[in-house]
């Protein structure tokens, strides 16, 4: 079925493929025997990244917090389940076994183990390897890991999420114990894949371009071929898809997965439909669709789960690796930058389970999503059920271990943030060290701080940048153009430097059709932040969960009831005031912020808060934006202020999504720079 050549490897597809793939779309083409597998984009070794400035607070402020004591806290972190005593309940007065803690703490057990390579942290390594290794030990005698799942609906996909663990563990270690039993679980595993199972065809297929198995590559084939029966939607339809978001972003792999081992461009063409339709109905303003728990709307009151943040990041690695397309580092940044950063405290000691491009009221109770008891859009230690809890500590390792990627001697600058790579080529290693305080600045420098080689290098020009220019050693690069990368092939040594300088445009964009405003800045999104009344309190669960937590309780002491007053053709009307960064370790806490955009701002009177009625009374909440209708009536007589907004992701509570009516005759010197 498959031959290898010096330089190309091709595959021939089954008929069942090819049927499958002109079922999905008529466009789509069946793929021939001889297609061309994609030449894939690698993450360089977790050892070979060390991240400083702000990218190193955030991990070591994740090791002091949740990552570091979650599996001290809470059930069912405190558990193991891998590798330990399976997962019981009682039902009927009988033990069964459930998938969902599998799959929380194996999220929890791949953030954890890829933060403490990063960090050369012995102990949260111990955490991530204890779990893989002891799972091991205690799988079935055919090879099976937490065979125990066996017959559950579901009942594989916790595996597909603990995998990336292993994945990791051989990326850090190259210990060929990984892909060996890896190899040995799936050949012996005789569950049926159905419903989120599909997802193993992302371990399958990095398994498969390890050893080559044929029978590997038939198992990834026939779950490509059961995406659409076992889905509640088509992706390579122009439908609009009703799913649960989480799914909806893991099972969008799937049929990359398959373009990766087989190169039929039908794959990546469904994949890229699919994502064609979050854009279309799904996109937040920060970057990341909306999930509640299902796909949702694009408005201001729409929400994510902090699991959509992490996911849909991790998918766009994907795509970022089979395409080499910049577009997919861009989008990365968005989402980690704003709904990232905008869903967490920023000492990691706390997340939101929900969160949302506008959020005025933060408690028990305020949540804008009807589920469970209210609190989803609270910032707490510890969510009901802790799905996220355990995902949210992916989100910093997986950016960070993917700013740098390789495909052999090429050497690939994906992501930007402060820190260093050790790139190892046929003359041995090279350490190039970023310093920037991206994305704050305008400029990047890659400096070579040791080693001695010729190597390509390959650097992003992100698609926003409308000016980018590129130099090496003073001498500046022709030919760069944005959103592609950009690559310097010379014989490198110690002291060279490339500054790239990547400039910011500020710009008004309409969203979600007429209604909203959102003000962009690069990579950033920007927002009024809202001056909280923050307490810490405490609260508790019912068991398992015997132990008190800890959240925070926010009340909004300042007024946020703004609208735009433009029309979103002037960006004239936006200034940029940047000031000194004191404290480049982590500039989303300083204050004030020092980077702002100033617009003018006036208050709208008639938009107020909400109110829903709980079991015992009415609870204030984030109102949706006043209606259009409403506004020429509310708008009058007002005198605009310039405003500060600052980067959404250094916010607790927030509005970034702004009625807007256009004013005339605003003052000039009210937005002048500081």
């Amino acid at each position: 079925m498959i031959s290898i050549h010096p330089n190309k490897r091709t595959v021939g597809n089954s008929i069942k493929a090819i049927a499958y793939s002109l079922f999905l779309m008529p466009l789509m083409f069946s793929c021939t025997t001889g297609t061309e597998i994609p030449v894939l984009l690698e993450n360089v070794s977790l050892r070979s990244v060390r991240p400083e400035g702000w990218l190193h607070t955030m991990l070591t402020n994740q090791r002091g917090h949740l990552t570091g004591y979650l599996d001290t806290i809470a059930y069912p972190f405190t558990h193991g389940g891998w590798g330990t005593e399976p997962f019981y309940y009682m039902k009927n007065g009988e033990r069964k076994v459930t998938w969902e803690p599998y799959e929380q703490t194996a999220y929890y057990l791949d953030g954890v183990l890829r933060c403490g390579y990063l960090l050369d942290d012995e102990f949260l390594i111990g955490k991530g390897t204890r779990a893989i290794y002891g799972s091991i030990e205690t799988a079935s005698p055919e090879g099976v890991i937490a065979s125990e799942l066996h017959g559950e609906k579901g009942s594989r996909w916790p595996h597909s999420i603990f995998f990336r663990a292993w994945m990791a563990e051989y990326e850090a270690t190259g210990n060929p114990i990984i892909p060996e039993r890896m190899e040995r679980h799936y050949l012996n595993d005789t569950v049926r894949y159905r419903w989120r199972d599909l997802c193993n065809a992302e371990a399958l297929a990095w398994l498969y371009r390890k050893t080559g198995n044929e029978r590997l590559l038939d198992r990834i084939v026939s779950l490509y071929e059961a995406l659409v029966p076992e889905n509640s939607g088509d992706y390579a339809s122009g439908e609009k898809q009703e799913i649960h978001g989480v799914t909806y972003l893991e099972m969008l792999k799937v049929p990359l997965m398959y373009y990766m081992v087989t190169g039929d461009g039908a794959g990546l063409r469904t994949a890229r439909n699919g994502f064609d339709k979050i854009d279309r109905w799904h996109m937040l303003p920060d970057g990341v669709n909306s999930s509640e728990e299902g796909l949702s709307g694009n408005g201001s009151t729409n929400t994510h789960e902090t699991c959509d943040i992490v996911d849909y990041s991790w998918t766009c690695t994907y795509m970022l690796k089979l395409t080499r397309e910049t577009q997919w580092a861009d989008r990365i940044e968005r989402a980690v930058f704003n709904a990232g950063l905008g869903a967490i405290t920023k000492d990691f000691s706390a997340h939101q389970y929900q969160s949302c491009p506008n959020q005025v009221f933060c408690d028990d109770r305020s949540s804008l999503v009807a589920a469970y008891d209210g609190s989803r859009m609270a910032y707490r230690q510890f969510h009901k059920p802790p799905c996220c809890t355990g995902n949210v500590n992916r989100m910093f390792p997986i950016y960070i271990g993917s700013q740098w990627m390789t495909d052999g001697d090429a050497l690939y600058k994906t992501l930007y943030g402060p820190g260093s790579v050790t790139h190892r080529t046929a003359g041995g290693e090279i350490v190039l060290r970023e310093e920037s305080v991206y994305p704050y600045t305008d400029t990047v420098t890659l400096h070579v701080v040791s080693g001695h080689g010729r190597f390509p290098l390959y650097v992003r020009i992100p698609g926003w940048c409308h000016t980018p220019a590129v130099a090496v050693n003073g001498t500046q690069m022709q030919g760069v153009e944005s959103g592609t990368f950009f690559r310097i092939d010379r014989e490198f040594a110690p002291g060279d430097r490339i500054t790239l300088s990547l400039p910011k445009r500020a710009e008004f964009q309409k969203w979600n059709g007429y209604d909203a405003m959102v003000v962009n800045y690069g990579p950033l999104l920007f927002a009024l932040n809202v001056e909280t009344e923050t307490e810490r309190k405490t609260y508790s669960l019912e068991a398992p969960y015997d132990k008190p937590f800890f959240g925070y309780r926010m009340n909004p002491i300042s007024a946020w009831n703004y609208f735009l007053c433009v029309d979103g053709t002037d960006n004239s009307l936006i200034r940029v005031v940047k000031t000194k960064i004191t404290q480049p370790e982590n500039p989303w806490t300083e204050s004030p912020q020092p980077l702002r955009l100033k617009v003018p701002l006036a208050p709208d009177y008639s938009w107020r808060t909400a109110y829903y009625r709980d079991e015992k009374e009415y609870v204030p909440v984030t109102p949706a934006l006043p209606t259009r209708g409403a506004m020429m009536f509310s708008t009058r007589r007002i005198r605009p202020e310039g405003i500060d907004l600052v980067p959404y992701g250094s916010t607790q509570l927030r509005i970034s999504m702004f009625p807007y009516w256009k004013k005339k005759n605003i003052d000039p010197g009210a937005l002048a720079a500081e």
